[in-house]
C-alpha cells in the first residue's frame, strides 16, 4: 500500500524555521500590524522577559483601545449622537453597536463608565498623580471609596494603592452613615432623560406613557438616596405597605440593639 507524503505548507515558508512559528504562531498570521510583529518577535526569543514585555505591551494598547471604546460611547449618549443615527435612545443605540460590530454591551457599558468617573473626577484624580494606564480598574470602586471614606484620603489611595487594596477599602465603612434627608438625591426627567443630580442615567423610549416614566424615576431616585446615605438598596416583594412599615420597622429594632 502506498503511503502518500503529506506536504506542509509551511515547511517552504522562511517565517516557519522557529519551533514557535510551527507550533503557535502559524494559526494566527491573520493578525497584523507593528505591535502584532513585535510580540510575535518577544514570543520567538522564548526569553520570558521579553514575553512578559511584550504582554505588558499589548495590555496598554489594548485597555487604551477599550477606554477609547468607552469615551465615544461617552460621547454619544452624552450629546445624544444616537438620535442621529436613528436611534430613540442610547440603549437601543448600544444593541446596534453589539449586532453590526460585535462590541459587547458589557464592555460598552464597563468602560463608559471608567472614562465617566475619570473625566468626572479629573481635577481630583489628576492632583493625587493618578494616571489611567494599569489603575483604571480602580475606578469601578471609585463611587463605594467615596461613600464610605473621606475625599482627600480616597483620590490619594486611588492612585497609590494596588487594584485589590483600593478595592477591599473601599468597601470597608469607615463613615457611619443613617438614613435621612440630608442624603435625599435629586432626580428629574427632561426631554426623555432621566437625570440624578444632574448626571444622566436612563434615555426613556419616547412612546413609555408618564405614569411608568414616574415610577422608574421614583424607584431609581429612592435607590440613589439609599446609596447615597452609604446603605445599600434591596428589593423585595411585599403585598401592601403595611408589610412595608413592618419590615422597616422590624430592622430599626435589630439596629437599635447593635
Amino acid at each position: 500500500m502506498k503511503t502518500e507524503v503529506i506536504k506542509n505548507e509551511f515547511e517552504e515558508t522562511p517565517w516557519a524555521v522557529d519551533k514557535i512559528d510551527r507550533k503557535y504562531l502559524r494559526y494566527v498570521q491573520e493578525f497584523q500590524g507593528a505591535a502584532v510583529e513585535d510580540a510575535f518577535n518577544a514570543f520567538r526569543t522564548k526569553d520570558i522577559n521579553a514575553i512578559e514585555q511584550a504582554l505588558k505591551n499589548l495590555a496598554d494598547s489594548q485597555n487604551t483601545a477599550l477606554f477609547l471604546i468607552g469615551l465615544g460611547a461617552m460621547i454619544i449618549e452624552r450629546e445624544k449622537l444616537f438620535i442621529k443615527a436613528g436611534y430613540v435612545s442610547y440603549i437601543e443605540y448600544t444593541q446596534h453597536l453589539f449586532e453590526e460590530y460585535d462590541i459587547p454591551i458589557s464592555t460598552v457599558s464597563d468602560y463608559k463608565i471608567i472614562m465617566e468617573r475619570y473625566i468626572d473626577n479629573y481635577k481630583a484624580l489628576s492632583k493625587a498623580g493618578f494616571r489611567l494606564l494599569r489603575n483604571a480598574n480602580k475606578l469601578r470602586y471609585l463611587d463605594d471609596a467615596l461613600a464610605n471614606h473621606d475625599a482627600v484620603e480616597v483620590y490619594g489611595r486611588i492612585a497609590n494603592d494596588t487594584f485589590r487594596a483600593f478595592r477591599d477599602w473601599a468597601k470597608k465603612k469607615a463613615i457611619i452613615h443613617k438614613p435621612g434627608p440630608d442624603y435625599w438625591v435629586n432626580a428629574k426627567i427632561e426631554d426623555n432623560v432621566l437625570f440624578v443630580d444632574g448626571v444622566s442615567i436612563l434615555n426613556f423610549p419616547e412612546d413609555l406613557d408618564e405614569t411608568h416614566r414616574e415610577l422608574v424615576k421614583n424607584d431609581l431616585q429612592k435607590t440613589f438616596s439609599i446609596r447615597k446615605g452609604g446603605n445599600l438598596p434591596f428589593i423585595i416583594e411585599t403585598y401592601d405597605t403595611g408589610e412595608q412599615l413592618s419590615l422597616e420597622n422590624h430592622l430599626k429594632r435589630i439596629r437599635e440593639k447593635k
